[in-house]
């Protein structure tokens, strides 16, 4: 038995028998103070909460956390159509205290209405800056489960950037964001909504569109980062929203199965302080992740089962074959058929020096954006198979999106499209998600009456999602396609919550069974591309979620829609990129809150972000093979300058093909060098009416196999001298990316040329 969970079981063993514990610093008042030489916490024995967390007298948290409870509790009741009921720690009339050596024990009993009681423990590892953080739920009643666990609760200051102040929050969603004001998002439709049914998709769900179970505040003195250390990948939600005090509560919340009865939380939640920013916060994450990881693949520059083009970072080209919008007209346009683009491909491998994968929209031979079923192609197979001879070869690649495990009724693109009947006539409602009223689960990512299309998502614990999936798959690796992106929409490789439990043979309820069933689901579909001759990859949007990651190895990364909340961070990279490289992504959303007059530069900002993010590159063109700003923006207007980003994505690749491989493909981030002489470039929010900050230097740090590579990337279309803070020891400067030896630096000054990048060795 693991050594916390044999403590817990003591620790209940001794409160249910009546034994004395052992108690410390018991001084006889209300105020308990715990801590080490890394921080003081003080809780309140007779109401159960924190009163304060201090890190050398910075305190961590906000003053009104004394007024927050330390946990709630989300019960459905199922006698009521699963109504959600919260019942907070601080309604307990009942509040038992006891302390020993290295915790500290609260038992919660005599709730309103009901003789449930929860034991919540907190205990302190000897000489560590941690605290850990468990909870057991008892007697729950009869009709209800336990929907989730908010727990612990934690309320930190609203010292923002913003506010005048130095703080900040780390909200992993996304691969990873950098909150400096908490009202930004409020504008848009990124709001904060609380996780649970249902479900949004993007926001605060993991494993989904959050990918690493960690979140952060820090300002210049202090920061706390919160860590749920489950192996196991259990669905939770890490949200943030100011409380009615102006502290930020960073909402953790932590679905448990539907359990009945009893529910004992089978992980730790900790909480570290530390001083630092994002980077800190993501090392402790990393020493931990890669540690008890259960579904690690293995390190790319290892990993058999990688495709020869992943180490040849082509550059990935996309595009409609239909329409030019989500939405809206669907005639064929000019890259159709499929082998009109042969020119436009060709014409960009030769201005790129890259191999180009061109990856396919609306090319389903059903509906655009009309899932599970989009094989065979539309136009038929022999017109997608020529066009797919054309591009190999030319040494070139073929991708195609798709849209996950959706079940389609109608296509809002191709109102002739429908599969009524099969759904009828199967009775695949059977399949489906269920609410907690038992009624068919509403649809969430891309789908409703205002989108492409109409329908349910399947559950994928019932075997018909693998089935279908797979089989859909299968038919696409036969004919040659190197990757599919057939989870589009289920952002991260995750699935949404589904309370279907006689009919699909799972508990009530979000919890382990659903990250394990989209695991067989993926596995399934892993194993049907692996008989491809091309090894042909699956992914999915987003970063791949941890538990999936091994599945889903190359994916549509989506940190652009962070610009709707903060600034992009690449935490996901600095903790995950040796395992798996993404590509940029189709940059979707970008025309919705970024002002692109304001804002001239944002598409090469996007792609220098990309690159130091490790990601391949992503162009979006119509029809005309000009690039466009990203998908779904508009076709006409204001255009990104061609010739500026098409210097910069062929200088830029070079490094990702030569004398940067090394890092940029096989390495392990680390904190960039610190430099001056860099100035502002801001990308202007036009929703929020806000700037977001960015640098006119980009940056990123590698190391590999102990040697480092620093890239210094200026995107702007003018030559820029920035200055070392530190001259790395034995540092070299490379202009080139032929150039494997660099020269030594002998000054902290290095110029950068226009659109382009240097590499630092040292």
């Amino acid at each position: 038995m693991h050594r916390r969970f044999l403590f817990f079981h003591i620790v209940m063993l001794l409160l249910t028998s009546g034994a004395t514990p052992c108690l410390a610093n018991d001084s006889g008042d209300d105020i308990i103070s715990r801590g080490n030489k890394f921080y003081t916490l003080r809780l309140d024995s007779r109401k159960g909460t924190v009163i304060s967390l201090e890190m050398k007298n910075t305190s961590v948290l906000s003053t009104s956390v004394q007024r927050e409870p330390l946990f709630a509790l989300g019960l459905r009741d199922r006698s009521k159509s699963g109504e959600l009921l919260s019942i907070k720690s601080t309604e307990a009339s009942e509040i038992e205290c006891r302390q020993y050596d290295d915790s500290v024990v609260f038992c919660f009993k005599r709730f309103p209405g009901s003789s449930m009681e929860a034991v919540a423990v907190i205990s302190f590892p000897r000489k560590s800056p941690d605290i850990h953080w468990n909870i057991r739920v008892d007697g729950i009643p009869e009709h209800f489960c336990l929907d989730h666990i908010d727990f612990p609760r934690m309320v930190v200051p609203n010292d923002l950037c913003a506010t005048g102040g130095k703080g900040h929050i780390f909200w992993p969603a996304q691969e990873g964001c950098l909150i400096d004001d908490v009202d930004f998002r409020e504008h848009g439709w990124l709001s904060h909504k609380p996780q649970g049914y249902p479900t949004l998709g993007w926001g605060g769900q993991y494993p989904g569109s959050v990918q690493m179970q960690f979140t952060a505040w820090y300002n210049d003195k202090a920061g706390l980062c919160v860590t749920a250390r489950d192996s196991e990948h259990r669905p939770k939600g890490f949200e943030f929203y100011k409380t009615q005090d102006d502290g930020i509560m960073l909402d953790l919340r932590l679905f448990t199965d539907g359990a009945t009865g009893r529910y004992c939380l089978p992980y730790d939640v900790v909480t570290t302080v530390f001083k630092g920013d994002w980077y800190d916060a993501a090392d402790i994450y990393r020493d931990w992740a890669l540690k008890s990881a259960t579904y690690l693949p293995p390190r790319i520059a290892e990993n058999p089962e990688l495709p020869e083009w992943y180490h040849d970072s082509p550059v990935i080209i996309t595009y409609p074959v239909r329409g030019k919008l989500d939405l809206g007209d669907m005639t064929p346009n000019a890259l159709y058929p499929y082998s009109a683009a042969l020119p436009t491909i060709d014409w960009y491998a030769s201005a790129l020096d890259s191999r180009i994968m061109a990856l396919l929209m609306h090319w389903e031979g059903s509906a655009p954006w009309s899932p599970p079923y989009v094989w065979p192609p539309y136009g038929g197979e022999a017109a997608l198979t020529e066009f797919i001879s054309g591009l190999h070869s030319k040494n070139n690649l073929i991708g195609l999106y798709a849209s996950g495990i959706g079940y389609t009724l109608r296509s809002n693109t191709d109102t002739t499209y429908n599969n009524y009947r099969e759904f009828e006539e199967k009775h695949l409602e059977r399949v489906m998600k269920v609410a907690p009223d038992g009624q068919l689960a509403q649809v969430n990512v891309c789908a409703g009456p205002y989108s492409q299309r109409i329908g349910w998502d399947m559950c994928p614990a019932c075997g018909f999602a693998a089935s279908v999936a797979s089989s859909q798959i299968r038919e696409i690796a036969r004919h040659d396609v190197d990757y599919v992106q057939y989870f589009d929409q289920n952002l991260g490789g995750a699935a949404y919550h589904c309370y279907g439990d006689q009919a699909h043979n799972h508990p009530y309820g979000p919890g382990k069974w659903l990250t394990d069933a989209m695991k067989d689901v993926l596995d399934s579909c892993t194993a049907a591309a692996s008989n491809s001759p091309r090894h042909m990859l699956v992914g999915c949007e987003a970063a791949a979620a941890e538990p999936f990651m091994d599945n889903l190895r190359f994916n549509d990364a989506r940190a652009t829609i962070n610009l709707m909340a903060g600034t992009p961070v690449p935490a996901y990279a600095y903790v995950y990129h040796e395992y798996v490289n993404n590509f940029m992504g189709n940059q979707n959303q970008v025309s919705v809150c970024i002002d692109h007059e304001k804002s001239p530069y944002n598409l090469l900002q996007r792609l220098a972000y990309a690159f130091c993010a490790g990601d391949m590159f992503t162009i979006i063109i119509r029809d005309d093979g000009d690039m466009i700003w990203d998908w779904d923006g508009a076709w006409d207007g204001v255009m990104p300058n061609q010739s500026h980003a098409t210097a910069l994505v062929r200088n830029l690749n070079a490094w990702r093909r030569h004398s940067g491989k090394d890092f940029l493909v096989y390495g392990r981030m680390e904190r960039p060098l610190e430099i001056s002489g860099d100035y502002p470039v801001p990308m202007y929010n036009k929703v929020a009416q806000k700037d977001i900050p960015f640098s006119s230097v980009f940056q990123c740090n590698w190391d590999h196999k102990g040697k480092k590579a620093a890239f210094l990337v200026n995107y702007l279309p003018e030559t820029q001298t920035i200055s070392l803070v530190k001259k790395p020891k034995g540092a070299r400067l490379h202009n080139d990316p032929a150039d494997c030896e660099g020269t030594p630096i002998k000054t902290r000054l290095i110029t950068l040329p226009p659109l382009s990048a240097v590499m630092i060795t040292y």
